[in-house]
C-alpha cells in the first residue's frame, strides 16, 4: 500500500465510522423501498468515489515514475558533465614505457 492509498483508506475508514454511528440500521433497505431516487444517487456517488480513488492512485503512480525519471535524468546530467577521469595507473605506466 502506498502513501496515497493509506490516506484514502484512512479517510474512508473514518467516514464509515461516522456513518455507523449516525445512520440507523436498515436505512439502506428503507431508502431503497421508499425513495428509489435517493438510493440511485447514493449508488452514483459511491461509483464516483471509487472512480476518483482509482484515478488518484493511477496519477500517484505516474507521479512516482516521473520523480524517478527526473532523478535518473539528473544523475545522467551529472555524469555527462563530470570532467574526464584520469587514466588508470596501469594504463598510464604502460603508455609511459
Amino acid at each position: 500500500m502506498n502513501a496515497v492509498d493509506a490516506v484514502l483508506q484512512d479517510e474512508l475508514g473514518r467516514l464509515m465510522d461516522r456513518l455507523a454511528a449516525s445512520v440507523p440500521g436498515g436505512s439502506l433497505e428503507a431508502t431503497s423501498a421508499g425513495n428509489p431516487a435517493l438510493r440511485h444517487r447514493l449508488d452514483d456517488v459511491e461509483i464516483t468515489l471509487a472512480t476518483a480513488r482509482a484515478t488518484l492512485l493511477e496519477d500517484y503512480g505516474r507521479w512516482r515514475r516521473t520523480l524517478e525519471d527526473l532523478e535518473s535524468l539528473w544523475a545522467l546530467a551529472s555524469w555527462a558533465s563530470a570532467p574526464a577521469a584520469e587514466p588508470a595507473a596501469e594504463y598510464a605506466a604502460a603508455r609511459a614505457a
